[in-house]
């Protein structure tokens, strides 16, 4: 995308530069006589090559410059002008040319009106001649024509690069792989360009006729060979991002991961991604590709009845549009910019999973085969999903306490490191730990059961949580015991958190059930906890010995001093 006034000057110039170009092309080269049956199906051959361009590696390539030599030769700068200005026209709007990019029209008219003009005029500067008639004549031709091939090549080549750095202000290499694709072709035009001025010349228009007839069988070809050629390419670029996506752990990198491997494949400027939650669909990410950013977000919108998404969601079946007056409603706001729009849904073991809904700027901007491998891809994103969903599921099995919900030992001990890590960088100041051990606790399971002291364990959990809050980490240590990891809390603060986690169990009762009954009988309790405390660096300096003294703290000096107390561990 360029600015406003970027557009409105490309504009400008192309209104005031166009006449002022096309009066001194016919002032240095007037208009020759025209044979109007010989012009007429050179124009249709225009046109024919211009609807029929070849897509290599992304790029787009067209054969209009071998008609270009054949117009020049026969007609001279004027005609040649003219019709390849037609021709181009022709050509983008082929392309799919948007309100957004419609600028591109008047500035690739131009750029290939530099090149006529260049390229004739160094055409003329070496000794070419209009019409050159005779074996000698046209012999003396091939180095003239020769230098206005290579001339249009560079013209040509020159002005998209400044257009690049200095217009879109990108950069780029001037000799890049489409460059060597342009050049080739170009080369290959010159021959063709030549051949077709002989046998205009010799045969007439017939010839021109069984040409075309040849040229758009060999144009069908040439694209379905191209056509296979970048669906193998793609294949491999598709099985790239699906092990990308397999790499990808968290569910959200999963999602971001495939709408960034998703640009690289085809013209995609948003994007929406549903899950199916409840039997209906949830949106989970809103993607939108900017010239300069790639936005992730996840809006709290759902599906608007009627809307695309919805119908594929309750047909199973795929949306596929090539411009907007063909999808475009007021339950498509996300959507205002875009042209063609695709929508599949996510199908697995027979059902609808999600719905992935795709859009772009450009118009026709979905192939078939960029559909099928587009399916493929949602595919292997809904699996990815899933095993990403597991994975975060097995790891909090594997990192929290089953009855209680909090942390269990070896996560604690793991966070205790990494936060000894962090003070030895003096990343942090202080690491404080709590050790809280429930006084008399075997009486509640002897008296009213183990699942009655389970459900103490429940609520204790649950008024420590509450207690600290998001200022520390609450963990299960073991059978009665919990523990507390601060951070930045001095001896002080310490004691004082600590001390109030001792009153939050020891002021508000604990009611539970006896289940050694016959009858569930609901049970009062006080429970209270004995607390110790350690802060690193003043009294440890590695992780083990900081667990070591919150231990000693609580069972020394805690418990020795008749239980309910809360103590400082001191050197």
């Amino acid at each position: 995308m360029i600015s406003k006034h970027s557009n409105r000057l490309i504009w400008i110039a192309w209104i005031v530069l166009m006449p002022i170009i096309i009066y001194y092309a016919n002032m240095a080269s007037p208009l020759r006589q025209i044979d109007r049956s010989n012009f007429l199906i050179i124009i249709a051959l225009f046109l024919i090559v211009a609807n029929m361009p070849i897509k290599i590696n992304d790029a787009t390539f067209s054969f209009i410059f071998g008609i270009s030599i054949l117009v020049f030769l026969s007609y001279g700068l004027v005609a040649e002008l003219l019709i390849s200005q037609l021709a181009y026209s022709i050509l983008y709007i082929r392309l799919s040319i948007t309100k957004n990019t419609l600028y591109r029209m008047p500035l690739n008219s131009l750029m290939f009106a530099l090149c006529s003009i260049g390229s004739a005029l160094l055409y003329y500067l070496v000794g070419g001649k209009i019409e050159p008639t005779g074996t000698k004549e046209i012999l003396n031709s091939l180095f003239p024509i020769l230098i206005y091939t290579l001339a249009s090549f560079w013209i040509n080549q020159i002005v998209i690069y400044f257009i690049t750095i200095y217009l879109y202000k990108r950069e780029m290499k001037l000799i890049n792989r489409e460059f060597k694709w342009d050049l080739f072709i170009y080369l290959l035009m010159y021959p063709i360009g030549i051949s077709l001025y002989l046998m205009l010349e010799t045969k007439g228009y017939i010839t021109i006729i069984y040409i075309t007839i040849y040229y758009i069988i060999l144009m069908i070809i040439l694209n379905s060979l191209s056509s296979a050629l970048n669906m193998n390419k793609y294949l491999r670029q598709t099985m790239k991002i699906s092990q990308k996506l397999s790499q990808r752990m968290e569910e959200e990198q999963v999602i971001d991961e495939f709408f960034e491997q998703l640009t690289t494949l085809i013209p995609v400027s948003y994007g929406n991604l549903f899950i199916v939650e409840d039997k209906s669909l949830k949106l989970i990410r809103y993607f939108q590709n900017k010239c300069d950013e790639k936005i992730f977000s996840c809006p709290y919108f759902d599906t608007l009845e009627g809307s695309i998404s919805q119908k594929v969601f309750f047909e199973k079946r795929r949306y596929s549009f090539n411009r907007r007056s063909q999808w475009y409603t007021n339950d498509h706001l996300k959507f205002l910019e875009a042209e063609s729009l695709l929508s599949i849904p996510i199908i697995k073991n027979q059902e609808v999973v999600g719905v992935l809904t795709i859009a772009s700027e450009q118009k026709n901007a979905f192939e078939k085969y960029q559909v099928v491998l587009i399916e493929i891809l949602a595919l292997y994103l809904a699996i990815a999903v899933e095993n990403a969903r597991f994975y975060l599921q097995t790891k909090i099995r594997s990192e929290t306490d089953a009855l209680t919900g909090l942390y269990n030992f070896e996560y604690l001990e793991s966070k205790i490191k990494e936060e000894f890590e962090r003070l030895k960088t003096f990343k942090i100041k202080t690491i404080s730990l709590l050790l809280i051990d429930l006084d008399y606790f075997k009486r509640v399971n002897d008296r009213y059961g183990h699942q009655a002291g389970n459900e103490v364990l429940f609520e204790v959990a649950s008024r420590i949580k509450m207690v600290v809050k998001k200022s520390g980490l609450v963990a299960r240590f073991g059978g009665e015991e919990f523990s507390v990891l601060l951070v930045n809390h001095s001896d002080r603060e310490t004691y004082d958190l600590a001390e109030e986690i001792r009153k939050s169990l020891e002021t508000i009762p604990f009611y539970i059930t006896n289940h050694l009954t016959n009858e569930d009988q609901k049970i009062k309790l006080t429970v209270t906890a004995s607390i110790g405390a350690a802060v690193a660096p003043f009294v440890a300096i590695e992780p083990s010995d900081l667990i070591r003294c919150a231990d000693r703290a609580m069972y020394s000096k805690a418990k020795n001093a008749g239980r309910n107390k809360v103590a400082m561990y001191s050197k």
